[in-house]
């Protein structure tokens, strides 16, 4: 439709398709850059001359304007999560309204078509991957097969858990700490009762299940692009999380009367720790829900940043782990723009799963805990080698970006 025959009204639908397929988009775990570029498509697409769209963690604000008329909305986001494939629905949906081959009405129907839509993955498949996800990271932690055994169950029960009360509609905070409750206390009784050597071990896997990667690394990313608002917000999600998840494990250490620390050893030999990486990429993907033609390559996308990192620091042993994260960030980008490209997926699709085995989930959990039993020196060391190695790991990530993104590239437009 030619944005001069848009009246008034119809000016109204268009922002109220467009502002819809943002909400999705921001509901599943969109970044903010891409929100308000998708939201500029369908409005585009659908007529208007221009939009000026601010979307924030909760919230989007735009405005369309055709020639003389302009219209303003405001839409809410009161839930958040992860879910790709709805990303890349809404992504595809929105390259048909770029080469018109949709109306208004159909667009609608096919957005709500989309936010309705059942996860890929069933309840029990999540959960047996994300069992065998924190399995993989006990055995990257330099765990022996008890502690991969212990975490995976642990972290399935927790799963499963975080499935039901999600239903029952449970805030977020309440119900994380739920889940860690169980989470750790069934790590830290199967780890006790199997009796093995290092029982913070499997405990600190057993929750993995719970850290805010996503959150942790788009926030460093969004103040690097210099969206300080939306930085700051998800940034203080994050942190919230993580107190909350310390909480937990500081409540069931403390009735267990066990002095724990959460500790990891030495990582197997680089080939089996890359293996052990893809396959953990591979149950975070499916709790991620990325579609099913995009789990292989996340898998990929997972081990080669993993394999980067672990191979600098063996080539380079003066390097620091920052500058080992940085290149891991970087080197996931890098084999997930062309992975993109020829698949016609946001690069979000690959990346999100990719990094999750480089999150330094374990220092997060343990400054939390440090912090809570008053060794504030040992906790603000812990905490500041968290930040420097996610920052790095952001940076990275946002270097390459930076540097492969090509304007002409269908899925960048």
């Amino acid at each position: 439709m030619d944005a001069h025959r848009l009246d008034n009204q119809e000016l109204g639908e268009v922002l109220a398709v467009a502002l819809r397929a943002g909400q999705i988009m921001l509901e599943n775990g969109a970044n903010m850059a891409r929100v308000e570029e998708t939201v500029t498509r369908f409005g585009t697409a659908l007529g208007a001359e221009r939009l000026d769209v601010f979307a924030t963690p909760t919230g989007i604000v735009t405005t369309a304007i055709a020639q003389e008329l302009h219209r303003t909305r405001i839409v809410r986001v009161l839930k958040t999560g992860i879910d790709l494939n709805r990303v890349a629905a809404v992504n595809s949906l929105a390259e048909r309204a770029s080469s018109g081959e949709l109306n208004r009405a159909q667009l609608r129907d096919a957005l709500e078509q989309i936010a309705r839509a059942p996860r890929r993955f069933g309840d029990v498949l999540t959960v047996l991957a994300v069992g065998m996800g924190c399995a993989c990271f006990a055995l990257l932690f330099g765990g022996n097969a008890i502690d991969a055994g212990v975490a995976g169950v642990a972290s399935s029960a927790g799963q499963a858990l975080r499935e039901w009360l999600g239903r029952l509609q449970m805030g977020r905070l309440a119900m994380t700490f739920l889940v860690t409750l169980l989470a750790a206390g069934l790590g830290l009784v199967g780890a006790r009762v199997l009796g093995t050597p290092e029982p913070g071990l499997a405990l600190a896997a057993s929750v993995l299940l719970l850290v805010p990667g996503v959150l942790m690394v788009s926030s460093v990313a969004d103040l690097f692009r210099g969206d300080t608002l939306s930085g700051l917000s998800r940034a203080t999600s994050a942190v919230l999380v993580v107190a909350v998840v310390g909480a937990g494990l500081y409540v069931v250490l403390l009735v267990s009367g066990l002095d724990l620390a959460l500790s990891t050893n030495a990582p197997p030999p680089l080939v089996l720790a890359i293996l052990f990486a893809l396959a953990a990429t591979v149950g975070f993907a499916v709790l991620f829900d990325v579609p099913r033609r995009a789990l292989l390559p996340c898998a990929l996308v997972g081990a080669v940043g993993y394999a980067v990192r672990g191979g600098s620091v063996l080539l380079a042993p003066a390097l620091p782990p920052e500058g080992a994260m940085f290149l891991a960030g970087f080197a996931i980008v890098l084999l997930s723009e062309p992975i993109s490209y020829a698949l016609r997926m946001p690069t979000s699709i690959f990346v999100i799963p990719g990094f999750i085995p480089l999150v330094p989930g374990v220092l997060a959990f343990r400054s939390v805990l440090e912090l809570a039993a008053q060794d504030y020196t040992a906790g603000t060391a812990t905490l500041v080698q968290t930040a420097l190695r996610v920052g790095a790991l952001a940076a990275g990530i946002g270097t390459s970006q930076a540097l492969t993104r090509r304007k002409w590239w269908p899925i960048t437009k």
